[in-house]
């Protein structure tokens, strides 16, 4: 897992939104977000400056992509 704060999360981003390599997106209930990308691959990140509200908010933004994202 990685830890990162909420800038950061969103900048590293960009990346994989350009091109199409997130296949879902998966928000806990502690605020953690794992990604599971197109070659099946998952990688989870811990927030550490905001609360799961405003992470709920990126994931939300990823949702209106188009990408599948499930809260747990």
């Amino acid at each position: 897992m990685k830890k990162c704060s909420l800038d950061h999360f969103v900048e590293s981003l960009n990346p994989w939104l350009d091109e199409k390599y997130i296949r879902s997106v998966t928000l806990d209930k502690e605020g953690r977000v794992t990604f599971t990308f197109m070659d099946k691959v998952s990688d989870t990140y811990e927030i550490t400056d905001c609360d799961r509200s405003r992470v709920k908010k990126v994931c939300d933004d990823l949702a209106a992509r188009g990408i599948s994202v499930t809260e747990i």
